[in-house]
């Protein structure tokens, strides 16, 4: 995929970003954005995913039912979902 392009010992680092830089500087512009757009594309849609899933967890957990089931764990007995739920 070409995410690797160069390994250097630590004293070389900038050297090589300056070689780097010195080259993408060249190039057009609108390319690189839409080359950074479209690697980002696939990362963009699971961060979206992610924080969807954050938000209904976090909506579940201040819902009376999963009150009820930890309470029921905590007790060990068998939880009462549908009693709790009016």
């Amino acid at each position: 995929m070409g995410l690797v392009n160069a390994v250097v010992p630590d004293d070389k680092l900038d050297e090589e970003v300056d070689a780097w830089c010195a080259e993408l500087v060249e190039r057009s512009p609108t390319a690189i954005a839409i080359a950074k757009k479209s690697f980002n594309a696939d990362s963009d849609n699971i961060r979206g995913i992610g924080g969807l899933g954050m938000q209904a967890l976090r909506l579940y957990y201040n819902s009376a039912e999963s009150k009820e089931g930890v309470k029921a764990l905590n007790e060990k007995r068998k939880p009462e979902f549908r009693k709790h739920m009016k």
